[in-house]
C-alpha cells in the first residue's frame, strides 16, 4: 500500500527566516546568524510548532510557526483513494511548515508572515506549469488569420534570482490548438455511413528568457521569445463500421518560425503554487515570403516553483 509522505517527505523541512535587520535564531541546540537578513532552518517534522527564538541587539523573542498537514499527505486522496492516510497517520513525515517566513525583528510579539518582501538573491527555481486555456491567433502562408483556443500544453524552465527580487526565468513550452472541424455536405449518401470533415490543428513550441520583479504576491516579467508555429489542414473521410476509422484524402501542413516577445504575470498563492497569465505576441518571421505579421499565444496556466538551490 503506498503512502505518500512516508515514501516521499524528508524527515526535516528547510525554512528560510526573513528578517528585517541582522538577527541570530536558536533552533534546538543550534545557532544561526542571519546572512543578507536571511537565515535557514533545518526545522524536525512534528505535529508540534516550530519555536525559535530570535534576538538582535535589543531584543529577544520566541516565535511559534504552525504546523500543518503537507500537499504530499493529502495527494493520498486521488493517489490511493485516501488509504495512505492510514499509514501517514502517526509519522511525522506528513507535517510541514512554510518554506519561507517574514518576520519583524523590532516586533516584540514574535508574529510571522508568509509572504513578504524576500531577498532570494542566488535561489534557483525550478518552474512547471501547464497552460490550459490558450487563445492562439496563427498567420500560416497564404492562408490569412487562423484563430483558435486549446486547452494542452506544458512548459519547463528555471528561475535564477541575480538580486534580491528580480530573477531571470529560461523557460520551453509547448502547446496545442483545438481542432476545428467542418462537416462536408454529401447530397448523396453512400451505402456505408461515410461522414467527410475537414480538419484543423495548431500548435507551437517556444523559447522564451525574461527578466521579471518579485513584488510580494505578484511577480511581473518582460522578455524575447522564439517560436516554431504549425499549422496543418485535413480533409477526412470518417467510415463508421463499429467504430470510426479516418481515411485522408488531403493534407497540407505549414510551419513557420517566429520571434517576439513574452511578460509573463504570476499570482502566488502558496509555498509553490502561482497562477499566471503569460501573453506572447510574436512579430518577425525571417522565411516567410511576409516577414512581419502579428501573432499570439495567450496562456492562462497553473505553475509550481520549487526551490532547487538556497
Amino acid at each position: 500500500m503506498s503512502s505518500c509522505a512516508t515514501i516521499f517527505n524528508q524527515p526535516h523541512k528547510w525554512v528560510t527566516v526573513h528578517t528585517t535587520e541582522p538577527s541570530q535564531f536558536i533552533y534546538r541546540q543550534d545557532t544561526i546568524s542571519t546572512i543578507d537578513n536571511k537565515a535557514h532552518l533545518k526545522a524536525e517534522r512534528k505535529f508540534e510548532d516550530l519555536s525559535i527564538v530570535a534576538t538582535t541587539d535589543s531584543l529577544t523573542t520566541t516565535i511559534k510557526v504552525g504546523s500543518s498537514n503537507s500537499a504530499i499527505y493529502w495527494i493520498n486522496i486521488p493517489f490511493n483513494y485516501g488509504l495512505g492516510m492510514l499509514v501517514d497517520r502517526n509519522n511525522p513525515k506528513r507535517y510541514t511548515y512554510p518554506g519561507k517566513i517574514f518576520i519583524n525583528s523590532a516586533d516584540a510579539e514574535g508574529r510571522y508572515s508568509i509572504f513578504g518582501k524576500a531577498n532570494n538573491k542566488d535561489e534557483l527555481y525550478l518552474h512547471l506549469s501547464l497552460p490550459f486555456f490558450n487563445p492562439f491567433r496563427m498567420m500560416p502562408e497564404n492562408e490569412g488569420a487562423k484563430i483558435d483556443i486549446g486547452f494542452i500544453g506544458i512548459n519547463f524552465g528555471l528561475d535564477y534570482y541575480h538580486s534580491g527580487n528580480q530573477f531571470i526565468n529560461l523557460g520551453f513550452s509547448s502547446v496545442a490548438g483545438g481542432t476545428k472541424r467542418t462537416v462536408i455536405p454529401n447530397p448523396n449518401p453512400p451505402i456505408l455511413h461515410i461522414k467527410t470533415v475537414e480538419r484543423e490543428f495548431m500548435s507551437t513550441n517556444y523559447f522564451s528568457l525574461s527578466n521579471n520583479h518579485k513584488i510580494g504576491r505578484f511577480s511581473i516579467g518582460y522578455g524575447l521569445s522564439f517560436a516554431r508555429n504549425i499549422w496543418e489542414y485535413q480533409k477526412v473521410n470518417w467510415i463508421w463500421f463499429f467504430i470510426p476509422w479516418p481515411n485522408i484524402l488531403d493534407s497540407v501542413q505549414k510551419n513557420h518560425n517566429t520571434f517576439g516577445l513574452i511578460f509573463p504575470a504570476y499570482y502566488q498563492i502558496g509555498e509553490y503554487f502561482n497562477f499566471g497569465v503569460v501573453y506572447r505576441p510574436t512579430f518577425y518571421r525571417p522565411s516567410m515570403p511576409d516577414k512581419f505579421a502579428y501573432e499570439h499565444l495567450i496562456s492562462v496556466d497553473f505553475a509550481w516553483k520549487i526551490r532547487l538551490k538556497r
